[in-house]
């Protein structure tokens, strides 16, 4: 029987990043915009023009790092841990998740992470981006990754599971410090 609502809750789990997936993709304008002037244009773009938030390799990146952070919800917190057996705290579940996801490697910390990528205006979010709060009195004190929807996942504390959250919450908005996006060529 645990086995069955395990094996459920992955199911229902890569379905919700499947559907995050496909409402990023086709919710971004450019997509229904494109015409063969637009191709043209991007087909004789030297590539230093190109957009690197274009990257298709990029999206499907994000969606594997969705989808593994997607499978870890559940797990229990624990401080300075780092594998799944064991629980995580929250920087170390990013950096779990981007290790197994893309196999990059991160800072150990949220206050490392923090200086990594281009930082990013709260309504400019989207999945993938790394937020940052202050919960301990000390700016980048917590992280946790933006999946869609004014949701975030992340390893909150202990007695906790790693969990998705609404930024719009109250508690997370008063606490929220910024956010950054990782770009794919700062991981070459």
């Amino acid at each position: 029987m645990v086995k069955s609502l395990k094996l459920l809750n992955s199911i229902f789990m890569n379905f919700k990043t499947l559907l995050i997936f496909l409402v990023f993709v086709f919710s971004n304008p450019s997509w229904a915009e494109t015409d063969l002037s637009n191709l043209n244009a991007l087909e004789t773009a030297p590539l230093s023009e190109i957009n690197p938030e274009d990257n298709q390799q990029w999206k499907s990146d994000i969606a594997l790092i969705i989808d593994k952070a997607y499978e870890l919800t559940g797990i229990k917190y624990k401080l300075g841990g780092s594998k799944p057996e064991t629980g995580f705290d929250c920087s170390q579940f990013v950096k779990y998740v981007f290790e197994q996801a893309l196999n990059l490697s991160l800072p150990p910390s949220a206050r490392s992470l923090s200086k990594m990528g281009k930082t990013i205006k709260f309504e400019d979010l989207r999945p993938g981006d790394l937020v940052f709060f202050n919960t301990r009195k000390s700016k980048f004190s917590h992280v946790g990754i933006y999946v869609g929807n004014n949701e975030f996942i992340h390893a909150p504390r202990t007695g906790k599971t790693i969990r998705v959250e609404s930024l719009t919450k109250n508690y997370w908005l008063k606490k929220f410090n910024g956010a950054t996006r990782v770009e794919p060529e700062e991981m070459l």
